[in-house]
């Protein structure tokens, strides 16, 4: 499955929250940095979202709503 890559300000913004070291610009001419990028940006955002989600969840279960 083909994903469309992200915008290159999306892999900047993950650059800066891995705390990456170095040119951003010259680190995102390599293929190998730009996939890597790509990658971690998307685990971040299914993380974000599955921790939305079981947030919810919890403040269901703790008012004994566990009707589905």
């Amino acid at each position: 499955m083909q994903r469309s890559p992200l915008p290159s300000h999306l892999l900047r913004v993950e650059w800066q929250l891995l705390h990456m070291a170095g040119s951003f610009e010259q680190a995102i001419a390599r293929p190998e940095v730009r996939r890597t990028l790509e990658s971690s940006a998307r685990a971040r955002e299914a993380r974000e979202l599955r921790w939305q989600q079981e947030r919810g969840d919890v403040k269901r279960r703790a008012s004994g709503d566990y009707d589905d």
